[in-house]
């Protein structure tokens, strides 16, 4: 009687330390087939989002966006004072292939934060040109006695109204396949650089 019972005993841990085993191993194949279904509608979202950027994109030069951004020039910062504008665009095209809506967006939301974080009557240089088979824009505050001054420290913002801004402007240089980042230039202070592949490049864009 007591071998029986004790067999049975041993039977019944088996039989359970088995089902839990199966049951593990079925929520596993379940959590992986969560997952692959998950990866497989991100990969599909991911598709249709590039498919709708290539419908919307077009031909863009960046020198009359870059020019546009002359009419901020009276825009009130902070202070309740206006900041100048030295815009340099080179003779020759600065090409890239994207949505225009969004290349302005990115422009103007820069320009803003610096008519807001600048100086008084303090100059905003922004400079675009073709290098290394990339189209770049480059943001400077030439009147910057610190190194590392409020406008460079754009993607660092932490008020609300700023964090927004940077990261729609991070999003919408990412689409465009490229970047965009705190760096000096031509021997000035500290200022922001945009990056984007010219058309027919590849969509890495190096700093």
């Amino acid at each position: 009687m007591y071998s029986s019972n004790l067999g049975l005993a041993i039977a019944i841990v088996v039989a359970l330390g088995l089902a839990a085993v199966l049951a593990f191993i079925a929520s596993l194949l379940v959590s992986n087939l969560k997952a692959g279904a998950q990866a497989r509608e991100m990969a599909a979202q991911a598709r249709r989002e590039a498919q709708q950027k290539m419908h919307e994109s077009s031909m863009q030069d960046l020198r009359p966006l870059v020019a546009s951004l002359r009419s901020l020039e009276s825009s009130e910062g902070a202070s309740g004072w206006p900041i100048r504008f030295d815009i340099r665009v080179p003779h020759e095209v600065v090409p890239v292939f994207g949505i225009e809506a969004e290349l302005e967006d990115l422009l103007s939301k820069v320009a803003r934060y610096a008519t807001e974080v600048m100086s008084p009557g303090a100059t905003l240089q922004v400079s675009a040109r073709v290098e290394s088979g990339q189209a770049v824009v480059h943001w400077r505050d030439l009147d910057a006695s610190d190194a590392s001054p409020p406008l460079a420290r754009f993607l660092e913002a932490t008020q609300a109204v700023g964090h927004a801004s940077a990261r729609v402007c991070e999003r919408i240089a990412s689409r465009h396949g490229g970047r965009i980042y705190a760096a000096p230039h031509a021997g000035g202070a500290l200022g922001l650089t945009l990056r984007l592949p010219l058309p027919g490049q590849t969509t890495s864009v190096a700093g």
